[in-house]
């Protein structure tokens, strides 16, 4: 439902829930949101058998705001088309014991655009977001989960590939307020000539969130010299009883796999994409995985 035309449950809905997963102290370009907003829209999950299966295509405002909100033990498949915002903020809140599987597909722009997806878990819910992404002129995705609830459990999987000249930059943030939580980041990329990516990937473990268990990879493939990647995994724990990892590497296509490959007569071109193809699969599962692998020239 469009903010505009909610009324009663859906206007209470919005009042309560708008602002609760989005901290505008740490993404200040989400009040600029509020400000330009041409469009709203109201995404409701009531629990219900089948999980709902939801899909954003184009919307045509350019600036827009979603907000999903998912009822306690409701299950939701959500995924985002390819699509043309310059200004996109996707809020999530999930009730207790909920379950939403979020996808992401951004294809190449020409364009400078912010996005940002912001998720509140309560108890026992569970959270994977999938974003597979193409490069813009200049492109800056936000990903900001708190682990709110006890138990609650989440997975962020990042695929790009960037064309020559093209940008890239992702902020991954994942607060674990409360205890038993879990998250699992895992990045896969490959960068272009002249191309420039980068991925911060942050795990915070707040005073109290004891047993929390996380971990956090992120791996990138350079294709030139001119290629550019800035990987920053960080760990800020204040909490004595955790397990938390992190790892990044950067290099580039294996010379002895393309020698091999080019012995058993594969051309140059179809080795390097056999092999780019391979290391992008690692970040490519579950919903509309077909059209991720399409997004990111995957073979099948």
């Amino acid at each position: 439902m469009d903010f505009a035309k909610a009324d009663g449950a859906a206007r209470t809905l919005v009042q309560e829930h708008l602002h609760t997963a989005v901290d505008r102290a740490k993404h200040p370009l989400a009040t600029i949101n509020d400000i330009a907003m041409r469009l709203g829209l109201l995404v409701h999950v009531p629990a219900s058998d089948p999980p709902a299966e939801i899909e954003l295509d184009e919307l045509g405002a350019g600036i827009e705001r979603i907000l999903v909100v998912v009822e306690p033990n409701a299950s939701a498949t959500l995924v985002e088309r390819p699509a043309a915002p310059m200004h996109r903020v996707v809020e999530c809140v999930l009730g207790e014991g909920a379950r939403v599987d979020h996808v992401r597909l951004q294809p190449p722009s020409e364009s400078v655009e912010y996005h940002l997806v912001a998720a509140r878990l309560g108890t026992a819910s569970r959270y994977r977001l999938a974003q597979y992404s193409q490069g813009a002129a200049l492109r800056r995705n936000d990903l900001h989960v708190a682990v709110a609830g006890r138990g609650a459990e989440v997975e962020v999987h990042c695929g790009y590939r960037l064309a020559a000249g093209t940008h890239l930059d992702t902020q991954v943030g994942v607060e674990h307020e409360a205890t038993d939580g879990v998250s699992r980041q895992t990045a896969r990329g490959v960068v272009g000539e002249r191309a420039r990516a980068v991925l911060n990937g942050r795990i915070h473990v707040a005073p109290g969130a004891q047993r929390t268990d996380a971990a956090l990879t992120t791996k990138s493939l350079l294709l030139a010299p001119t290629a550019q990647m800035n990987a920053k995994p960080e760990l800020t724990i204040y909490a004595d009883d955790v397990r938390c990892a992190h790892g990044a590497t950067v290099g580039e296509l294996d010379a002895d796999a393309l020698f091999y490959l080019r012995s058993r007569g594969v051309t140059e071109g179809a080795a390097r994409e056999l092999l780019i193809g391979g290391f992008l699969a690692e970040a490519v599962a579950g919903a509309a995985s077909d059209d991720a692998r399409a997004l990111l020239g995957i073979a099948r």
